[in-house]
């Protein structure tokens, strides 16, 4: 087995870092839409958004069934909840590690 070079490296990690990250970006402005939707006390909206956000987008999808993965209807998911925000921007943020 072949080893990348130790001048390469860097551009490997960082090509990585790249792929890993791709769905990051359009999972958080849909997780900011949901954010707007609970300040307006649009519970319904934000569920709605949510439910919409996690059929076409794998990182939200993930954050959102691992922060409400005891709830088996998530139509009725307290998605407004400050910690459950909070808990979903740190998945998407950082990966399903949490």
């Amino acid at each position: 087995m072949k080893s990348v070079p130790l001048k390469f490296a860097p551009l490997f990690v960082l090509a990585l870092t790249g792929l890993a990250g791709c769905k990051k970006g359009p999972a958080l402005d849909e997780l900011k839409k949901v954010e707007d939707a609970c300040q307006a006390k649009d519970k319904d909206k934000a569920i709605d958004i949510a439910l919409k956000a996690a059929d076409s987008n794998s990182s939200f999808k993930k954050a959102f069934d691992g922060v409400f993965e005891s709830v088996s209807d998530k139509k009725t998911a307290n998605i407004c909840g400050g910690a459950s925000l909070t808990e979903m921007r740190m998945r998407i943020e950082n990966g399903p590690s949490i």
